[in-house]
């Protein structure tokens, strides 16, 4: 599925992508050990966190470089850990992200935007790489950062807004 261009405005030379219309709610940063892995930033319309209340958007920018199947495994295992859709479900997303994922490099931006309809869409470096249409990827997606049972409890608060 494509998304239409209609939601996606030009302006003067600028492309504007559908999550810069929408106001931050928390930010924070990922580290293992010593090691910075990425900043993240939640993004929602009205700038607080309401869970499944579209549109609302994560962004990711990379401090490390991450090849494509760590993030496809890294997760599958959190989805598995928290029990978020079915083996088939989770076999199917994990499908279609290897499709749509590249490695990633420093500096590197990934968004993942939930539109209205709730169907999510994935952009690096502000072009499209693909969408989900399937109602229940977008929820499980952002409950590896967004629930209370995340890896990082502190992450998840600071992206809600809640520190």
């Amino acid at each position: 599925m494509s998304l239409p261009l209609t939601p996606f405005a030009q302006t003067g030379q600028a492309l504007v992508t559908p999550w810069q219309q929408l106001q931050p709610v928390g930010r924070g940063e990922m580290s293992w050990l010593w090691f910075k892995l990425y900043d993240a930033t939640l993004y929602s319309e009205s700038g607080r966190y309401q869970p499944g209340r579209y549109p609302q958007a994560l962004s990711i920018t990379y401090a490390r470089a991450i090849e494509r199947q760590d993030l496809l495994e890294a997760t599958a295992a959190e989805w598995q850990r928290l029990g978020l859709g079915s083996e088939s479900e989770r076999q199917r997303w994990l499908a279609r992200l290897a499709t749509l994922w590249p490695d990633v490099a420093p500096g590197d931006k990934l968004v993942f935007y939930v539109d209205e309809q709730g169907s999510g869409h994935f952009w690096l470096r502000d072009r499209l790489l693909g969408s989900l249409d399937d109602p229940a990827f977008a929820p499980a997606f952002l409950a590896i950062w967004l629930t209370d049972d995340s890896r990082d409890p502190a992450l998840t608060r600071r992206l809600r807004g809640q520190s």
